[in-house]
């Protein structure tokens, strides 16, 4: 194979190349010996439904290598994705709020975090304060 290669199959990128000179690493789920996942009786691209793993872990390695506008757009196509969610995945998120860089499953920054958690704390202490004030009304 071409190390100046532009374009390669899916298929061919999910299965990698055992010639570390190809450049292609493939996924290391997928079994060669059967044809299919690990994890799975058959490989869920090869389906056409989408695959944490091969997102989160496989894809990347195409932008590495220079094939990643080919293999996320075939990757897109296949599970019927736009490709725009695919290009999105290594953006970073930011806080609604302020616009700070968040952490992995963070929705807020810790400071709009506090603040947000005092309001919530003030807003049902005024409830209580109110109920109680309603019930005392109502016995008097």
């Amino acid at each position: 194979m071409s190390k100046n290669r532009k374009t390669i199959g899916l298929i061919a990128f999910l299965k990698g190349s055992s010639n570390p000179e190809d450049r292609i690493p493939g996924c290391a789920n997928y079994d060669h010996h059967y044809g299919g996942c690990h994890f799975a009786e058959v490989c869920k691209v090869q389906q056409g439904q989408r695959c944490d793993y091969f997102e989160k872990n496989v894809l990347p390695t195409a932008e590495e290598i220079g094939l990643g506008d080919c293999v996320n757009a075939q990757y897109a196509k296949q599970v019927g994705l736009k490709q725009d969610l695919i290009a999105s995945r290594g953006e970073i998120r930011r806080c609604p709020t302020c616009g700070a860089a968040l952490r992995h499953r963070q929705r807020f920054c810790n400071d709009c975090s506090k603040k947000r958690r005092r309001e919530t704390y003030r807003l049902l202490r005024q409830k209580k304060k109110f109920k109680a004030q309603q019930l005392i009304g109502k016995t008097a």
